[in-house]
């Protein structure tokens, strides 16, 4: 036997000698739990790189047992290897055969060389931080319902994990894990997901608004809500002040959003104006019929009453174009 599998067999059997003194008699096995993902810094795996004791498992004992070198690593640093949960039970045994501990077992261990693994409650620990303030400045009743992660991440020991979100919107927000190295190179990005519930309070129609209809204006077309705002996209309509009107139809039930409508103009199509020309020294007036509708010092397309001729002008009042 080597010297090597021989100091091997001497420290579990050390350990196990501390364990059996340490557990009182009738009482059960001692428990380790193995780890999903993990990585190795040397030629060899060491039992307190892949698991970890649960309850009161003593220190001292652990301690020793902890630093039983157990399979191979793989050989080139960054390389992982899977290995399936009856190949990793099959070597706990053999390499721990005589200590009193029993096992907790994922399907499979990922196992890579040299770095560190960031694990799934890390990630979501990281992106609730992250993602928590920009869910508040939504407004309203906003929460950060659930996130989705990687099970781990294997990054190399001096690099750094951050997240990075484009925009955090009610529904599904995608979201990237970003791994970064030295001098900020990006080394890895990994794709991830978030849910958002996002409750406000929005204008909804209460009967049709049509195109141009300027009934949207009174509080009978419409009403507020308490809306889930997953799938909303653009910007509410704010009643505020003054008069509005719908550019497009919007449905009975449907949100108002601000691109669906405008400003009441001030001059509507077919309405009977006076076209004013002013310089220094010269002023005409002409009676004109509005052939758009125009708002408040927003352009508009008249004709002359007298010969029909098309004339561009700005608004000035209800009444008044000027021709520019």
């Amino acid at each position: 036997m080597g010297r090597a599998v021989f100091r091997q067999l001497i420290s579990a059997g050390l350990a196990a000698a501390i364990l059996l003194a340490a557990c009182p008699a009738g009482a059960g096995l001692w428990r380790l739990a193995v780890k999903e993902a993990a990585t190795a810094a040397g030629e060899r795996v060491l039992l307190s790189e892949i698991a970890e004791p649960s309850g009161d498992f003593p220190a001292d004992a652990w301690a020793v047992l902890g630093a039983t070198p157990l399979w191979y690593a793989p050989e080139t640093v960054g390389r992982q290897t899977v290995i399936p949960s009856a190949k990793v039970l099959e070597g706990l045994r053999y390499y721990l055969r005589d200590a009193p501990v029993e096992f907790s077992l994922p399907n499979q261990v990922v196992l890579a060389r040299g770095g560190k693994v960031v694990d799934a409650a890390q990630l979501r620990a990281l992106a609730v931080e992250t993602l928590t303030p920009l869910v508040v400045a939504l407004g309203g009743e906003a929460r950060l319902v659930s996130v989705t992660t990687p099970d781990h991440l294997f990054v190399d020991d001096q690099a750094s994990v951050s997240v990075a979100v484009s925009e955090v919107t009610a529904g599904k927000t995608a979201f990237r894990y970003v791994v970064t190295g030295t001098g900020a190179r990006i080394l890895q990005q990994t794709p991830a997901e978030a849910v958002v519930e996002h409750l406000a309070r929005v204008p909804v129609a209460i009967k049709s608004i049509l195109p141009k209809d300027g009934a949207a204006v009174e509080q009978i077309a419409y009403v507020y809500e308490r809306r889930n705002m997953a799938g909303i996209k653009g910007r509410l309509w704010e009643p505020a002040d003054g008069q509005w009107r719908a550019r497009r139809g919007v449905g009975p039930g449907q949100i108002i959003m601000a691109d669906e409508m405008e400003a009441m103009p001030l001059i509507l199509r077919g309405d009977q104006v006076r076209l004013v020309y002013e310089r220094k020294t010269v002023r005409l007036t002409m009676l004109a019929e509005a052939v758009t509708d125009g708002a408040a010092g927003g352009k508009i397309t008249v004709k002359n009453s007298k010969n029909s001729k098309e004339i561009t002008g700005v608004v000035r009042d209800r009444s008044t174009v000027m021709v520019q």
